[in-house]
């Protein structure tokens, strides 16, 4: 995953290299952010909330197959 990001970085700041020597330092960062940006929403990445929600419903049925599996033993006894 980070190896995807930084050739595709890599070949964004190729691109934008031209440009990026003429340009005041604060136009060059906003030209990296946006590399970068593009290149991040170019991936197959999720939100930290959406990650978020996402283990706290695997938590949530881990939970409910513990007790599920603790209810079938003791029937099966």
């Amino acid at each position: 995953m980070i190896d995807q990001f930084i050739k595709q970085f890599g070949n964004g700041l190729e691109q934008a290299a031209d440009t990026l020597g003429k340009l005041p330092k604060e136009e060059i960062q906003a030209q990296l952010h946006e590399v970068a940006r593009n290149t991040l929403s170019k991936m197959d990445l999720v939100t930290r909330e959406e990650f978020e929600v996402q283990a706290a419903m695997l938590a949530k049925y881990r939970e409910k197959l513990t007790a599920l599996e603790a209810r079938l033993n003791e029937l099966e006894k």
